[in-house]
């Protein structure tokens, strides 16, 4: 009969381990059952590119330019200028930042601190087990010294 006993107190222990299930199932499970502690949350990711500075100078000879010419559009700066059979081509683009902004939809979860009611009802199946464990651990006892 001990041995009878045993298997069954085997059976019993595997038999809880197999029906535990995981933290995400029962994550899955509440939040099936309370829609309302799952919230929609916006993250806003802010990135910064900096384009640098681009510069370039030539010279060049030409005996038919006569004046200094300067071409100037938004960050674009061109500027021609002849000294005597010299000709001077300088040109700037301005330094720029480009700024980014994604949005990226998250689904938060919020949590809330159960109080002592709710505690103690949440544990009170793992508290009706160890009784089970104790009282049939006393039986188990008594019958063996017996």
């Amino acid at each position: 009969m001990s041995l009878m006993f045993k298997q069954y107190c085997f059976l019993t222990v595997l038999l809880l381990l197999l029906i535990s299930c995981s933290p995400e199932k029962r994550l899955a499970r509440l939040i099936e059952h309370h829609p309302q502690l799952k919230v929609a949350d916006t993250l806003i990711i802010r990135d910064t590119i900096p384009i640098p500075l681009i510069q370039a100078d030539t010279v060049l000879h030409i005996d038919s330019l006569y004046d200094t010419v300067v071409i100037e559009k938004e960050r674009l700066q061109v500027s021609i200028l002849r000294l005597h059979d010299t000709l001077y081509l300088q040109g700037k683009c301005k330094a720029d930042t480009i700024f980014l902004e994604k949005k990226i939809p998250v689904e938060k979860i919020i949590t809330v601190k159960p109080d002592r009611f709710n505690q103690l009802i949440s544990r009170l199946p793992w508290l009706i087990v160890g009784l089970i464990a104790v009282v049939l651990l006393i039986i188990f006892l008594f019958i063996r010294f017996r």
